[in-house]
């Protein structure tokens, strides 16, 4: 059974091994923050927990967004991580989006993120009362194209013209919670 919980020490052994092969073999579009969190859960997971608590205060730096972060669990397995950005400025509304995610890479291939992302979409409508979401992909990473494709197709939704956004082509999702 899938399940989404936000980190805590009691999930940390069950979760380890996993961030650590996030850690080692990072997604080639990751832009280091997967592996970043993942080494500083795995070296100082009482410090890691406490920067996620500050994140999601409504009390951020200028230019921050309150984040909540998600593990994915399959039964007792940790299968990946989710970001959730409460709500968008300017420059998530270009690239970023609400949500990101990374699957531990042993795990990818199995449809992790579709199956997470009905999860995580149902928790945006109950704890942020969004009625849709935006995510982007990298025009060249094929492998979130077809899950947010998917995604689409099954919770519904828009898909946008692709962007330029910095030095990438920027694909952008809404889509809709429930």
């Amino acid at each position: 059974m899938l399940l989404i919980k936000e980190p805590s020490a009691d999930l940390f052994e069950k979760a380890k091994n996993g961030l650590l092969e996030i850690k080692e073999n990072p997604s080639p579009f990751d832009i280091g923050s997967a592996k970043k969190g993942a080494e500083f859960a795995a070296q100082n997971f009482d410090g890691y927990t406490d920067y996620l608590q500050a994140n999601v205060s409504e009390n951020q730096p200028q230019g921050r967004i309150p984040e909540t972060v998600l593990w994915l669990f399959d039964d007792e397995s940790f299968v990946g991580i989710f970001g959730v950005r409460h709500y968008l400025n300017d420059v998530l509304k270009q690239r970023g989006g609400h949500i990101a995610y990374e699957i531990v890479p042993s795990k990818r291939g199995h449809n992790y993120t579709l199956k997470g992302l009905r999860l995580v979409l149902n928790w945006c409508k109950q704890n942020l009362n969004l009625d849709e979401v935006l995510l982007f992909c990298d025009e060249k990473n094929i492998a979130s194209h077809k899950v947010l494709e998917s995604a689409l197709e099954c919770f519904g939704g828009k898909r946008l013209e692709p962007h330029k956004a910095g030095e990438n082509i920027e694909c952008g999702y809404w889509l809709n919670t429930y």
